[in-house]
């Protein structure tokens, strides 16, 4: 049998095809419109950054941030590489991460998350501030009165702001550092990790008592035992307090000062659970 063909008359379609035609010019010019907006939104001044607000840091790391950002006064917010903005703020050894949002027309907006400072590590003869993650966040001159912890560690060649402290040691003091609350009832003045052993001396108006918290396990748990068993004695008492031992933070250890004349004298154990220890 033969094939039976049905032919479509002219007129049918160039009906059909011409709508189709006309609607891919139509995209065409679209997206020639949309390039030349875009275009001119990157050349012209009509989105230049006029204003760079920052949020989330102190003053000092804002005008470190400010170094990375003032140069991007007026160019324009649509052609800002993102990227690599966020590179450059992430390499300051003050800044922890950082994120930015376009607030068309002219305002670029900065949300940093800066290095939090734990501690002051020396190293030989040099001295540098730390953040709770072992980074090096800046050197710490001669002379320059010190409120930050303080340890001792083994120098490491090419340290520098931007570097990390990475020696375990030193880690494990920095992470119960960044546990100590802002409310604990006495400074924090040096720790030293030996043998397994943590000890933080402390500096209050009314005495200079050692710490002792035993392997650097569960120290917020220990840290907030010394706080309870630190404010429940009186205050004519805790100049006679030479250490508290909270290595068992539920049987707390707290023993005088040691001198020829009172070698004699027991320390007490004071149990937190009757203290009323949180948790």
């Amino acid at each position: 049998m033969g094939r039976l063909a049905l032919v479509q008359p002219r007129s049918v379609r160039d009906g059909l095809t011409v709508p189709w035609r006309r609607a891919g010019a139509l995209a065409g010019v679209a997206v020639a419109i949309l390039v030349l907006l875009y275009v001119a939104a990157r050349e012209t001044s009509v989105f230049a950054v006029r204003t760079i607000e920052i949020s989330g840091a102190p003053p000092d790391v804002r005008r470190a941030v400010r170094t990375v950002t003032d140069p991007l006064e007026g160019q324009s917010l649509v052609s800002l590489d993102g990227g690599k903005l966020l590179h450059e703020l992430e390499a300051l050894p003050s800044v922890q991460s950082a994120t930015y949002d376009r607030a068309f027309p002219n305002t670029l907006r900065l949300f940093i998350m800066p290095e939090p400072p734990v501690a002051v590590v020396h190293l030989g003869t040099d001295r540098w501030v730390v953040s709770a993650r072992g980074r090096v966040i800046a050197a710490v001159p001669r002379g320059t009165p010190i409120r930050l912890p303080q340890f001792h560690a083994k120098p490491a060649p090419g340290t520098a702001p931007g570097s990390f402290v990475s020696e375990p040691r030193s880690q494990a003091i920095l992470s119960a550092l960044a546990l100590v609350p802002k409310n604990f009832p006495g400074r924090i003045y040096s720790a030293l990790l030996e043998n397994g052993e943590l000890t933080f001396n402390l500096r209050a108006g009314w005495g200079r008592p050692e710490l002792r918290l035993g392997e650097p396990v569960d120290i917020g748990v220990k840290l907030a035992a010394a706080a309870l068993v630190l404010r429940s004695i009186a205050a004519g008492d805790r100049g006679s307090v030479g250490y508290l031992d909270v290595s068992i933070p539920e049987r707390v250890v707290v023993g005088p000062i040691i001198s020829t004349l009172d070698s004699q004298v027991e320390p007490e154990t004071l149990s937190t659970t009757s203290l009323q220890m949180p948790g």
